[in-house]
């Protein structure tokens, strides 16, 4: 991997700085860095997507341990760093744009360079502006793929098996969050719903430059297709997540006097009562099943769908 002073030379000669808005912190501890990809468990055979791959000290690593990398780097002259540096390794390919297109999907461009392959990893310091819309949009992506089924095609079959990544601790506690827990939300629901979370070493500020004011921590998710199958629909969990914990002091049967809130006040209501979730609870005091069960419910308001409860 790159030394610290191998950054700053190559980012003096593009005349370009770290751009903090962008959360640009590079990962210069080699023991953590090989903890990282040791985490992501990579055999050799594996496509891997990188979003924020910066300068290449990880896709470097990368290379080595998978069979294709796609990195994506929104940042022009770090994208131009990055192709001076790598484009001659041919299980590469570099983009230079957003990951994603807005908060609720993945860039088009971006699955079309993973499309060729139904299986993905995400291996990645994930930079803090994106980090949160990336995960999600990764699992549910793989939601969306498990649903499709064999009949899917071209970026419809994209599926994220696992994703290894480093992220400031209170996303990482926000990510493993119970229910009961200050830290416990929406990102802690999805992930809780559609895959197995196992937190990794915690990361003083020291091993990033520039150093960041708070503690990293790596994580990584294995996507659970059997659990993700019981879930009906996305769009209605992702609804009610959004309108529940965004009154996370309120009780959950608030969510429906929101104007934007999508299912009918009574339907909503029944759907409480048909999951067995007390209407007077607060968000944060629901499990994941309760959620699972409650948005399958409004997803298919005749009671065909699937009402299993998960346990978190």
């Amino acid at each position: 991997m790159q030394k610290l002073s191998e950054i700053k030379q190559l980012l003096a000669r593009a005349g370009h700085r770290p751009r903090r808005g962008l959360g640009q912190s590079f990962l210069i501890d080699p023991n953590l860095m090989n903890k990282l990809v040791s985490l992501a468990g990579l055999t050799g055979g594996e496509t891997v997507l990188e979003v924020g791959a910066a300068t290449g000290s990880l896709t470097e690593e990368l290379l080595g341990r998978a069979r294709r990398v796609v990195a994506v780097e929104m940042d022009k002259a770090l994208a131009e760093i990055l192709g001076r540096r790598l484009s001659q390794r041919e299980n590469l390919t570099i983009l230079n744009r957003d990951a994603l297109a807005g908060k609720h999907a993945l860039a088009a461009e971006v699955l079309a360079a993973l499309a060729p392959d139904r299986s993905v990893h995400l291996v990645a310091n994930l930079p803090f502006s994106v980090a949160v819309p990336v995960i999600i949009n990764c699992l549910l992506r793989s939601w969306q793929a498990v649903k499709a089924g064999r009949a899917a095609e071209g970026s419809a079959q994209v599926r994220f098996d696992t994703l290894t990544f480093t992220v400031q601790k209170e996303l990482a506690d926000r990510l493993t969050a119970g229910v009961g827990e200050a830290a416990y939300g929406r990102v802690s629901v999805i992930v809780a719903l559609l895959s197995r979370v196992q937190a990794g070493k915690v990361m003083p500020p020291e091993a990033f430059w520039p150093r960041p004011k708070v503690h990293s921590q790596m994580v990584r998710l294995d996507f659970d297709a059997a659990a993700a199958a019981r879930l009906a629909d996305a769009a209605s969990l992702c609804a009610v997540l959004s309108a529940t914990f965004g009154l996370r002091r309120k009780q959950v049967a608030a969510a429906a006097r929101s104007r934007s809130f999508p299912f009918p006040r009574e339907q909503f209501l029944a759907a409480l009562a048909s999951a067995g979730i007390d209407a007077g609870r607060r968000p944060q005091e629901v499990a994941p099943g309760g959620f699972l069960a409650l948005a399958n419910l409004l997803a298919c308001p005749t009671g065909k769908g699937e009402h299993g409860t998960m346990q978190n």
